[in-house]
């Protein structure tokens, strides 16, 4: 039977039957079991959703599905498979749709979503092959079980874990290769049968889905991956990413990112591939990653290449994402220590009992399990940079540790009692408000001072709206490399779209919102329909970029130590008016320059009252 779609409001009714490219065999792969579930007052309607077959859901005719409830239009909304998607749109009705509580004309729904037809509730399910429930959820709900698990791990302090599984590209013919594809979501109900009932599942594009497991560590995700590695079955074989919080990343757009990179990096010779576990590791961020010299970086970028060639210490701050470990990296290179590591510490990764034999090292036999002599993290880094990432995250015991070797110049290995000298440059990054920290007895004041000789605040991306395209189209390029896709670029809709959206990730989120369009995407442009729900419902953002701020004259070169006092008064300088910038553009309202400047409201009223910005009378 030949596939139609529905003429409409004057639209043209394409007549052409589906054809038999491999595109369109992986969309029957993954269309012919999604469901829409219509629930209302005297009980649910199920419709099966086949490409080519519009559903039309309404109170009356000529609607597809009839449901009897008077906050439906006769004829409401129109649903449309699409690849592993649905398209939702408003005809218009009286009432309207609702996506996550926003009224839109239209949208793009996936397994698990939900949308709201004036006062009923329609919801998409996968079901497997005898009608059971694969417990598949959409991208945005698995996100705020992330989101959720995330917050609820740090105030615990207990990990979990997030698997990137993808289906082993096969071998042989395009249509051999689509049938491969096409056990996606066959396998996903023995996957859901391998899970807790705790876990959650939802699908990464055609040939891939995600799993989040709450209140697992390291050693018991691995051992799940082996089990989705080797029990799937030669013909339907899983290669497996594994990244665990916090030890891989401390955010959910890093262990995304992470998860999805090991899976790209799995292969039939060694299908498990996990995030290496380690507290510190030598920094792999190369220094021209992901910063772009817009209008509202330039001045934190001469700032960056000013206190580089100094030694004194220096913290980034900033929201995550922004890219805070990529501005250590242009310092440590840009000074005299280019040449030597930087180790990066996780703080937010170390466990309390561990902190002081991570940061100095250990002896053979000091504690159990010690089997033999240990460097830490400064011995390490000796005559190079320490960057201790997320330092807010630091448990105070190891803040006591901390501030002794800043103290002091050296330490000595847990188990020894003699005393190595170290020469190291402390950067440190945090989201974190350390100053309301300082004051809630959560973050020691003394450590603190002894690191905040130099702050530079990094605004976040929806202040730097100039280097959305240019990141994009970068993050474009190396996902068609990764997962070799040939889109050619992005649609002006879409871009549009891009530059609107707020961005709470930041850069990050850029890149894993683009990684995925670019794996779903179904055309030669990346469209609007391949961009992920959240972008697609929410509004404009509403922060601007700042104005530039451009120093007067060039600061001098600093060669000793003691030129620290003149490098800190021209940072000064460049924080006092790009504040003043801030708060002219808010109108002086110090909430909505906090929020164009990425910063907590306490530490922007601290900053005003030390750097004695007033506003100028007319």
């Amino acid at each position: 039977m030949d596939l139609e779609t529905t003429k409409r409001d004057g639209e043209v009714a394409p007549t052409e039957p589906l054809t038999n490219s491999r595109e369109q065999r992986v969309e029957r792969a993954l269309d012919y079991r999604l469901t829409l579930v219509v629930h209302y007052l005297d009980g649910a309607e199920l419709a099966r959703l086949l490409p080519g077959a519009p559903i039309v859901v309404g109170r009356g005719s000529p609607s597809t599905l009839r449901i009897p409830d008077a906050t439906l239009s006769r004829e409401h909304a129109r649903f449309t498979a699409a690849g592993s998607h649905v398209l939702v749109e408003d005809l218009g009705s009286t009432n309207g749709i609702r996506v996550a509580g926003e009224r839109v004309r239209e949208a793009r729904l996936e397994a698990g979503d939900e949308v709201m037809l004036g006062g009923v509730r329609a919801s998409l399910h996968v079901l497997g092959a005898s009608g059971e429930e694969l417990g598949i959820e959409g991208e945005e709900r698995f996100r705020r079980s992330l989101n959720q698990e995330a917050a609820r791990a740090q105030q615990f302090r207990r990990p979990f874990a997030l698997l990137t599984a993808r289906m082993a590209a096969g071998g042989g013919s395009a249509e051999e290769r689509a049938d491969v594809t096409h056990g996606a979501v066959d396998i996903c109900g023995w996957v859901r049968s391998q899970l807790r009932p705790v876990d959650r599942m939802a699908l990464y594009g055609p040939d891939a889905f995600q799993i989040l497991l709450p209140e697992t560590g390291a050693d018991a995700a691995a051992a799940m991956a082996r089990v989705l590695a080797a029990s799937a079955g030669a013909a339907r074989r899983l290669l497996v990413g594994v990244a665990v919080y916090p030890e891989s990343a401390a955010t959910v757009e890093g262990l995304i990112g992470l998860s999805r990179a090991m899976a790209t990096a799995a292969s039939t010779a060694s299908p498990v591939a996990i995030v290496p576990r380690a507290t510190w590791a030598d920094s792999d961020a190369a220094p021209g990653d992901a910063i772009l010299a817009g209008a509202a970086m330039r001045g934190v970028l001469e700032t960056v290449a000013r206190v580089a060639a100094s030694r004194i210490p220096v913290i980034l701050h900033g929201e995550t994402g922004t890219g805070k470990e990529v501005l250590a990296h242009r310092i440590h290179h840009g000074g005299p220590r280019g040449t030597k590591r930087m180790v990066r510490v996780n703080c937010g990764a170390i466990p309390e009992q561990l902190v002081e034999s991570t940061l100095f090292g250990h002896e053979r036999g000091a504690f159990t399990g010690a089997m033999q002599q240990q460097k830490g993290v400064f011995e390490e880094a000796d005559g190079g940079t320490v960057f201790l990432d997320e330092i807010g995250e630091l448990p105070l015991s190891a803040q006591a540790a901390l501030l002794r070797v800043l103290e002091t110049g050296s330490f000595a290995r847990v188990g020894s009692t003699r005393e190595m000298a170290v020469d190291v440059r402390i950067i440190a990054a945090t989201h974190r408000d350390l100053e309301a920290m300082v004051a809630e007895k959560s973050f020691r004041e003394d450590l603190y001072y002894r690191l905040n000789t130099m702050t530079i605040t990094i605004p976040p991306l929806r202040a730097r709206r100039d280097e959305i395209e240019p990141l994009a189209r970068r993050f474009l390029r190396q996902a068609n490399e990764a997962n070799g896709r040939e889109v050619q670029g992005i649609a002006p809709e879409a871009l549009a779209r891009l530059q609107a959206y707020a961005w709470p990730g930041n850069i990050r989120e850029l890149k894993n919102a683009i990684e995925r369009a670019v794996v779903v995407a179904r055309g030669a442009m990346m469209s609007m329909e391949d961009l992920p729900a959240r972008l697609l419902v929410a509004g404009p953002a509403a922060v601007r970029a700042l104005p530039v701020v451009v120093m007067e004259k060039p600061a001098p070169t600093f060669e000793e130590e003691d030129s620290a006092d003149k490098l800190r008064t021209r940072v000064q300088q460049y924080e006092a008016q790009m504040i003043s910038a801030a708060l002219e553009a808010a109108g002086w309202s110090r909430q909505a320059a906090a929020e164009r400047l990425g910063m907590p409201l306490r530490t922007l009223r601290h900053k005003i009252k030390v750097l004695g910005i007033k506003k100028k009378c007319v």
